[in-house]
């Protein structure tokens, strides 16, 4: 048996939180079904790109998939001095950052729970100095490498690109500027460009999946912006994920095969000696439907009744055949027929959730009475039953 499906959405969610007294920053993204015909089941992200500094491509930029980098910037108060030192936490640039981390989304009001990685990609920071020396050139050392730094009067701003090699399990960047020694600084905004390893939606069921990561801040946590007084000593990142698939449909393993039998099975009405012929003959295919607009079902048959609205199977010693009635189950556990040749809309513009929507096959009692006109044989066809959503 055959099923076909057409056209599913996800949208994805993701708060970052600061700690009590910090930022929150807003991600969001969704799936486009037109880059999953293309591509494969892909999250978008739609964050929008609110650029500060008003410095053209200093940090901001549009993404395509999560796995695409994409930056956000949170407030921060941290105050420090800059000092010549061996220890480089004091110079003017230090940047620490964690490796990636896991974060477990679990389904709300219970089901499967799954992974998201997040990964830093990147890390900047606003520094007030007060004025800014002449020459604002700033060293790079460490993990990262030089994308590209800023100044105005009172503050300069960098943005580093996390070394490949690095982002896996952390690291840290830092650099000095002469003129800035001995000058009070305060960071004021962080930089975070990251990218989400995300769980595929294609295999994940319709509802809100919800996980929290916390990072540390401060010396030698997980992210480090030097030597000096925190504002706030830790990062939460809330992360909601939601998934409303248009049409999702879960059969059982071996859904592709049903045996239509008497109420009881054969077994049953061979050894209780019955003689009369069974009323129907049916089968139940089971089915789990998330459904968040209207769909077509509609049949394609092998072999197709004289009406062409209906499926039959063959006997496999001869040309007879028999008509095989299959239905839905609609809301309030209705059955309603499916028709080859005809397509009628469902689900009456209901939103259902997780929902048993099983088929069933069915043979009417004539039917039944000639196919016993030849025992021991085999009845068998193919019947595609065809779903696709009602998209205008």
């Amino acid at each position: 048996m055959r099923m076909e499906m057409r056209r599913c959405c996800w949208w994805l969610a993701l708060l970052m939180a600061g700690a009590a007294q910090g930022a929150t920053l807003n991600v969001t993204a969704e799936y486009n079904p037109a880059t999953y015909e293309a591509e494969g089941a892909k999250f978008i992200n739609t964050t929008p790109c609110t650029q500060f500094p008003d410095a053209t491509g200093f940090w901001c930029s549009t993404t395509a998939t999560v796995e695409t980098p994409q930056a956000v910037r949170f407030d921060a108060n941290i105050k420090r001095q800059v000092k010549e030192s061996s220890d480089s936490r004091e110079g003017l640039h230090y940047l620490g950052f964690p490796g990636a981390r896991d974060v477990t989304l679990v389904k709300q009001g219970g089901g499967a729970s799954y992974t998201l990685k997040f990964i830093v990609t990147a890390v900047g920071s606003e520094m007030n100095v007060g004025s800014v020396p002449a020459d604002a050139t700033i060293s790079e050392k460490g993990d990262c490498a030089y994308v590209i730094a800023w100044k105005n009067s009172s503050s300069l701003f960098v943005y580093r690109n996390v070394k490949e090699s690095a982002s896996a399990s952390g690291g840290r960047c830092h650099g000095q500027n002469a003129g800035a020694v001995g000058k009070d600084l305060t960071i004021s905004s962080i930089y975070l460009g990251y990218k989400l390893k995300a769980p595929n939606p294609l295999a994940m069921e319709n509802g809100t999946y919800t996980g929290k990561l916390t990072l540390s801040m401060g010396r030698n946590q997980d992210f480090d912006f030097g030597a000096g007084t925190y504002a706030d000593t830790q990062l939460t990142v809330n992360v909601t994920l939601k998934v409303r698939h248009q049409i999702k449909i879960d059969f059982p393993a071996g859904g592709n095969r049903v045996v239509l039998q008497p109420p009881g099975g054969w077994h049953d009405w061979i050894y209780r000696g019955k003689s009369n012929t069974p009323s129907y003959i049916d089968a139940v295919l089971p089915a789990r439907f998330w459904v968040a607009v209207p769909y077509h079902a509609s049949l394609s048959c092998q072999y197709l009744n004289s009406r062409g609205d209906g499926c039959q199977i063959k006997n496999d010693k001869n040309d007879h055949k028999v008509s095989v009635q299959v239905y839905g189950t609609g809301i309030r556990n209705r059955e309603w027929p499916i028709y080859a040749g005809k397509t009628d809309v469902y689900a009456y513009h209901r939103i259902l959730a997780d929902s048993s929507r099983p088929f069933r096959f069915v043979v009417e009692k004539n039917s039944v009475k000639e196919m016993m006109k030849y025992p021991g044989s085999t009845y068998r066809g193919d019947i595609t039953i065809i779903i696709d959503v009602a998209i205008n």
